[in-house]
């Protein structure tokens, strides 16, 4: 793909000036199932989550404010009979429950993990960086992010994983930071690197972070407008106080650590943009921009 083919959803996006605060999908807890793959353009119509399985386990997940990513180690390894990991994690008290699987009824197991097992778990989550490769959902997912996938897989190996649609196709590549939650969007390899490393050491860069997933879109919106005023901060240092919402306007107060301030005034217009083609291939579609102001 060249990177200037305006047919691409996320050229098309850069283009137009999307704005990509706001955008980060929305779940305080994550399932990570490890599948090699191939993967099914809705992941849960990848064998074996196909069918009464599948739903069940996207049902559990969305029950409990939570949502489901298959995940695989770069490289890909032939599908077999071993086991493979299934992580649940939860994004506020960065804690996880681990298991393996090698059956269906495994997965239901893992699935009913994210409730009273993750609640009660004590276990610290160590560092995910979660990149979409899912190129049958969109092609810039596969084309923008295999290459960051290999170059943070030199960078930081332990830790890297390719995944399924994180959503906002048009800001490819994406990638999400567990057990945070801090999900980035337009990076290419060499930036992916800067902005993983600067995020884990407490310098998290509000140009390419698309909001923290605990949190509803315009409350996204508004800590990144904190951390653009504020920073350098990490997106820790940052959490919404009193929220308001009046139609498309919400108010957010921002409570800051140092060296953001103690509290912030954020307002967030939820505005509706010209209908445009969300992801390739695709036909136009409504979609919205959070656009945040911080009050003097």
């Amino acid at each position: 793909m060249a990177p200037t083919d305006p047919s691409r959803c996320s050229v098309a996006s850069l283009q137009r000036g999307d704005p990509q605060a706001g955008t980060a999908p929305v779940a305080s807890r994550w399932l990570l199932v490890e599948h090699q793959g191939p993967w099914a353009k809705k992941p849960m119509d990848t064998e074996p989550l196909l069918g009464p399985v599948g739903a069940e386990v996207d049902e559990r997940a969305a029950s409990l404010g939570g949502r489901v990513l298959l995940v695989r180690r770069p490289g890909r390894r032939a599908p077999g009979a071993e086991e493979h990991h299934w992580y649940a994690v939860d994004t506020v008290r960065r804690t996880w429950v681990r298991g393996t699987w090698r059956t269906p009824a495994d997965l239901l197991d893992a699935a009913r993990a994210l409730g009273d097992d993750l609640s009660a778990s004590q276990e610290e989550a160590e560092p995910m960086v979660l990149v979409c490769t899912h190129g049958v959902r969109d092609a810039c997912c596969a084309v923008r992010g295999r290459p960051i996938v290999t170059t943070l897989a030199r960078a930081l190996p332990e830790q890297v994983w390719e995944c399924t649609h994180l959503g906002g196709h048009r800001f490819a590549g994406t990638l999400l930071s567990l057990p945070d939650g801090a999900c980035f969007g337009r990076l290419d390899p060499e930036s992916a690197v800067e902005v993983v490393r600067a995020h884990q050491q407490g310098r998290t860069d509000p140009a390419h972070l698309r909001g923290s997933t605990r949190w509803e879109p315009a409350v996204q919106a508004a800590l990144v407008a904190a951390l653009e005023s504020g920073g350098p901060a990490s997106a820790d240092d940052a959490v919404p106080g009193t929220v308001e919402v009046e139609g498309n306007r919400t108010t957010v107060e921002v409570l800051g650590r140092d060296p953001l301030p103690e509290r912030l005034v954020v307002d967030v217009v939820t505005e509706a943009l010209p209908d445009a083609a969300l992801s390739c291939g695709d036909r136009p579609k409504a979609h919205v921009a959070q656009r945040a102001t911080v009050r003097p």
